[in-house]
């Protein structure tokens, strides 16, 4: 890849472990030129950002939107401190932008979600895409859109099943998409050359106490009644966690559908 003018004795910080994983293979499924000016929606942490800033190169730019606050600051702070030339990160709803039609080269999306849109189940839309309108406004014609989305986290899982069998009322924390329903999706807005890409990764958690404190820092509890007992079964989440601890790291597998697709051309 191409050198972003990054200091080789700062790397930005992200959210690391998985989403590092996922983000260097988003990028690297896509076709993105050396170049090349690209939006990122829904930057987070950067993980799918930095590695497109490497990407493109001194003469290509990136810019991430973000509707967190606060991710967009922490975002633009590491690319300040990193010296990265050729990014950007913003405070900005992808869906209302005042870029240009057909401003951007290439369009990423990791992990942000299109069930609030999309009915993954039936295969069908359930409310206007305001999302997809914005993002294909914004492509080149023949610039490809690529995404990431969730198909296991089983760590998420897990926590679900073993709150559920404690007598929780719990939220799942996260939404399973597929590829029939992607590929519908990019059907419907003009997208060809669809291709798709399943990957895995391990993750691990250092200690009980790391893994306790990132579960229970997910919106499990359906009922405010309940946040103030869900401490008590600390104890047996921990025994019953046992038989996962391999080499003294919990560890867990979560699984990602990547998809791309080309913005058609005018005939």
């Amino acid at each position: 890849m191409a050198d972003s003018g990054t200091s080789p004795e700062l790397k930005p910080k992200t959210w690391g472990t998985f989403w590092d994983i996922f983000g260097e293979m988003l990028v690297g499924f896509m076709n993105v030129p050396i170049g090349a000016r690209v939006l990122d929606v829904g930057s987070g942490g950067g993980s799918v950002l930095y590695p497109l800033a490497k990407r493109v190169g001194p003469k290509g730019h990136i810019i991430g939107v973000e509707i967190c606050d606060h991710c967009a600051k922490n975002t633009a702070s590491e690319i300040e401190r990193c010296g990265i030339k050729n990014a950007e990160s913003i405070y900005l709803d992808a869906r209302q932008t005042d870029f240009s039609d057909a401003f951007f080269d290439c369009i990423t999306a990791g992990f942000i979600g299109w069930d609030s849109y999309f009915d993954f189940q039936r295969k069908e839309y359930k409310r206007p895409d305001s999302l997809m309108k914005e993002i294909t406004r914004l492509l080149k014609p023949g610039g490809q859109f690529g995404m990431s989305t969730w198909l296991l986290q089983e760590d998420l899982d897990w926590m679900y099943q073993f709150l559920t069998s404690q007598s929780f009322e719990s939220n799942k924390n996260y939404h399973i998409e597929n590829e029939l329903g992607w590929r519908k999706i990019l059907t419907y807005w003009d997208y060809t050359e669809i291709q798709v890409l399943t990957e895995a990764a391990k993750y691990e958690y250092n200690s009980l106490d790391f893994w306790w404190k990132e579960m229970i820092d997910y919106d499990w509890i359906v009922h405010d009644e309940d946040k103030a007992i869900i401490r008590s079964v600390k104890d047996l989440a921990y025994e019953r966690i046992k038989p996962r601890i391999k080499e003294g790291k919990i560890v867990f597998t979560r699984k990602a559908l990547f998809v791309i697709g080309k913005k058609k051309k005018p005939q």
